[in-house]
C-alpha cells in the first residue's frame, strides 16, 4: 500500500494540475493587466498626438488649406478646368456632360 503523507510533503501538497491551473491564471492576469494599459495609453496619447499635430501646422503654416476631401449634391459628370495662367480668386471653368459649361471658360 502506498502512502499518500509522504507524497503530499514532498511536492509541498500541490499537485502537477494545480500549478498549470496557477500558471493559467497569473498569465491571464498578466495579460488584462497589459491590455489595461496600453488601453489606457491609447486613450491618452491618441488625442495628445493630433493636438500637437494640429499645433505644429497651425504654427507653421497658417494659409495651408487642410481640406482634405469634399463632395457634391449632383451625381452629374463634369470637367474643372484651370490654367495656372489665371488670375488669383477667378472662377474655374466648370464643363458639364451636356455641354453647359460656368465660371471663366
Amino acid at each position: 500500500m502506498r502512502d499518500f503523507e509522504a507524497d503530499d510533503e514532498l511536492d509541498g501538497g500541490r499537485r502537477a494540475s494545480d500549478s498549470i491551473v496557477e500558471i493559467r491564471t497569473g498569465l491571464f492576469r498578466a495579460t488584462l493587466l497589459f491590455g489595461s494599459i496600453a488601453m489606457a495609453l491609447a486613450l491618452i496619447v491618441a488625442p495628445a498626438a493630433k493636438r500637437g499635430a494640429d499645433y505644429v501646422v497651425s504654427t507653421a503654416a497658417p494659409q495651408l488649406d487642410r481640406m482634405a476631401t469634399g463632395s457634391i449634391g449632383s451625381s452629374n459628370r463634369y470637367t474643372v478646368r484651370r490654367s495656372v495662367l489665371q488670375r488669383t480668386g477667378a472662377r474655374p471653368c466648370v464643363i458639364f456632360s451636356d455641354g453647359g459649361s460656368t465660371g471663366a471658360c
